[in-house]
């Protein structure tokens, strides 16, 4: 069963309509501001994380200065030739000792290297936590420096470590020959530990190369962003990637920091007030809701008093419907209505009254032209009788048109108003023999199409009454029934005549003559007016010696319509 789509579903679909409507605007609107807030907080920790990056840069610089410094320092160089030089073990042991007094003081100076270790041919100096390289790793360490040719060679390892491994040479007479091989490592994890403090807590993570080489890393395998990627999830967790370049040791980095640890919490505000709006929502469309639901209400109230009042019963025992807006003016409005329409019942019912009356008249009136239509009928059948045969035509033309007269039809077809007009120019040709010539020319296609009974009798009547009658001049008479596209169009021409340049005007404010071909064309063209509209009546033209009259009716499609 089709439910009826009533007003209270519409508006209820209505109101749905717009709840989802909203809840879908507000998504994509904090969808895009978080998106927004998402660039700017990258934006805005990427110069935070640039800063706090440079502290790792530092320990990186202060460990190639060190380097430096070993390798120009005179009296460094002179105690590692010294030690490279002599063969005495307890001289050794002595020039040891204050090398690595020396990497004492040095050490000292950073807080991330960890370990300083000297590898003098067979014999390794070291101070700190430990160098944490195996031999072989050493031995390789060792070649890449000497192919570096004096610069410094930076090496990552497994354990978190970065290593600064340099070749130191005697400077003394440009002899250039090796005295040992630096080894500075620094405690990158630790470095990385001290970032996470300052920054994102432990969700940070950081990996560092120097060119083509690993340095460190904190990534899990085969998760290192691609390029151009500034969002990607590092172990599961969304994060903001940031890249670089330390100015300083030239290193290339690429730090992950957790979305979340840099929203502080802005999440929980923003699906708080989420929350609250949608709440605000629900509450204004239940409000809304139950504000419709009363003018629901109040409506059907006032269709009861419509619909008992169709059925005639007395709705005035429903409740009245309170308040002071429009509906409330309607329903006070159709009490008016209502009572005025009692009013105009009764007036009517006196007036059909009159019209019975009336209508009785008019049949008794029609009692005399059936009467000269009987008379006129017995003097056709006389005047054959004794062969008067111009007698015998004009009675049965007159019986014709008494017959159309009398006759209860309004509209007749254009055929058999051509037959009508024919009979009333039987008479005249009889009357004017030699003065009247008559030509129809009509469509085949509109002879069905219905017009006003007399539409166009009175037309040529007026034409014969002004050329004829009174010039006393022969006068040619065209009919014409052609089909155009605003319908049929109707004329009557005729010479001998001419219309006033201001008889549409006249006819149109009923300031025409008195005579009876001038109400016969007031009488046509208010006909016309009401049975097809404002936009049907009479038209006047004197055109090429013809006094022209038209007027148009609807075409066949229509023609037994009455829009009035």
């Amino acid at each position: 069963m089709k439910l009826p789509f009533t007003l209270e579903r519409k508006l209820t679909l209505i109101l749905i309509t717009f709840f989802l409507s909203m809840l879908l605007v507000v998504v994509i609107l904090l969808h895009s501001l978080l998106n927004e807030y998402d660039n700017r907080v990258y934006e805005a920790n990427n110069a935070n994380m640039r800063n706090n990056l440079s502290r790792a840069d530092s320990a990186f610089s202060e460990a190639m200065i060190l380097g430096d410094l070993f390798v120009s320092d005179r009296a460094f160089q002179t105690t590692l030739a010294e030690f490279k030089d002599t063969n005495d073990e307890a001289v050794k042991s002595d020039v040891k000792g204050d090398v690595i007094a020396r990497l004492s003081n040095m050490l000292d100076a950073s807080e991330h290297i960890v370990d300083i270790t000297i590898l003098a041919g067979n014999d390794i100096i070291d101070f700190g936590d430990g160098l944490g390289l195996s031999s072989a790793s050493m031995s390789e360490a060792a070649t890449l420096a000497r192919a570096a040719e004096g610069a410094s060679v930076w090496l990552g390892s497994n354990e978190g470590s970065i290593y600064l491994v340099r070749v130191i040479r005697r400077l003394e007479f440009l002899s250039l020959d090796e005295l040992g091989i630096l080894f500075i490592r620094i405690d990158a994890g630790a470095l990385a530990d001290s970032l996470r403090q300052d920054t994102a807590g432990d969700g940070m993570k950081l990996l560092l190369a120097n060119g083509d080489r690993l340095l460190y890393s904190e990534f899990p395998a085969d998760t290192v962003p691609e390029d151009g990627v500034i969002f990607s999830e590092i172990d599961g967790v969304p994060c903001f990637i940031y890249r670089g370049t330390l100015p300083r040791s030239g290193f290339s980095y690429i730090d992950a920091v957790p979305k979340n640890a840099l929203f502080n919490g802005v999440m929980t505000e923003v699906f708080a007030a989420f929350v609250f709006l949608l709440v605000m929502l629900v509450a204004f469309l239940l409000i809304l809701h139950h504000i419709v639901r009363r003018m629901i209400e109040r409506i059907n109230a006032l269709k009861e008093k419509m619909d008992a009042f169709e059925r005639g019963q007395n709705f005035s025992e429903i409740s009245t419907l309170p308040g002071s807006d429009e509906i409330a003016q309607l329903n006070v409005q159709f009490d008016s209505m209502a009572k005025g329409y009692k009013e105009v019942v009764e007036d009517n019912y006196q007036r059909q009254l009159m019209m019975k009356d009336s209508a009785i008249k008019m049949l008794t009136q029609q009692i005399n032209p059936h009467f000269l239509y009987n008379v006129l009928d017995s003097i056709y059948w006389l005047s054959q009788e004794y062969n008067a045969d111009d007698i015998a035509s004009m009675s049965y033309s007159l019986a014709s048109l008494f017959r159309a007269a009398v006759s209860a039809e309004d509209l007749v077809t254009i055929k058999k108003e051509l037959e009508l007009l024919e009979s009333f120019l039987g008479i005249q040709r009889s009357r004017f023999p030699e003065r009247i010539s008559y030509k129809v020319d009509a469509d085949e296609s509109v002879l069905s199409v219905m017009l006003p009974k007399f539409s166009l009798q009175p037309l040529v009547e007026n034409a014969v009454k002004h050329s004829v009658e009174e010039a006393g001049v022969k006068t040619e008479i065209v009919v014409s029934c052609h089909e155009t596209a605003e319908g049929v169009l109707l004329s009557v021409a005729n010479t001998g005549s001419a219309f006033p340049d201001d008889l549409a005007e006249k006819l149109k404010e009923g300031r025409v003559a008195s005579s009876s071909e001038r109400i016969g064309l007031q009488n046509i063209d208010e006909r016309l007016h009401l049975l097809f509209g404002e936009g049907y009546g009479l038209k006047f033209r004197n055109e090429n010696g013809f006094a022209i009259v038209s007027f148009t009716v609807p075409g066949r499609e229509d023609a037994h319509s009455n829009p009035c």
